[in-house]
């Protein structure tokens, strides 16, 4: 978890069965004490992700 900051862009890159499509973005904006992730879609809809889920499914956006 430590490459991982609030702040950063990450992009989705497998389909995780929303109604998300792949290549969507969104930005880290919370990251708690049991390393959930919570982000803000482009969209303006939130999500929170487990760490697992981040590196599994998203990239960092460049």
């Amino acid at each position: 978890m430590n490459n991982i900051k609030v702040g950063m862009t990450i992009k989705l890159v497998r389909d995780i069965g929303e109604n998300i499509p792949v290549g969507s973005t969104a930005t880290i904006v919370y990251i708690d004490d049991f390393d959930q992730i919570f982000i803000d879609w482009k969209d303006g809809s939130q999500a929170k992700i487990s760490e697992k889920q981040l590196f599994k499914n998203f990239e960092v956006a460049a």
